[in-house]
């Protein structure tokens, strides 16, 4: 099974600091880096809610984690993934 440094995304400058360490961690490796958003479950009721729905948090998990990719990407020598 290969290898590969996964760090977790949840939105605050700390994350995205221990996104910046692992990108380089990950090259220093030859390692593939995989980012992952996360966050705090909600209540069933206001996970079935229109504003708070499935859809609308995997949206912003899956935004997140593309936007960080893509930032660290276009860095010298990227090559992230979301």
């Amino acid at each position: 099974m290969p290898r590969t440094l996964t760090v977790g995304l949840d939105g605050v400058p700390e994350s995205r600091a221990a996104a910046e360490w692992a990108a380089r961690e990950a090259r220093w490796r030859g390692l593939p880096l995989r980012l992952v958003h996360v966050w705090e479950g909600v209540p069933d009721a206001m996970a079935e809610s229109s504003v708070l729905g499935a859809e609308t948090l995997r949206h912003w998990s899956e935004r997140v984690a593309r936007a960080a990719a893509a930032g660290l990407a276009a860095r010298p020598r990227g090559g992230v993934g979301a």
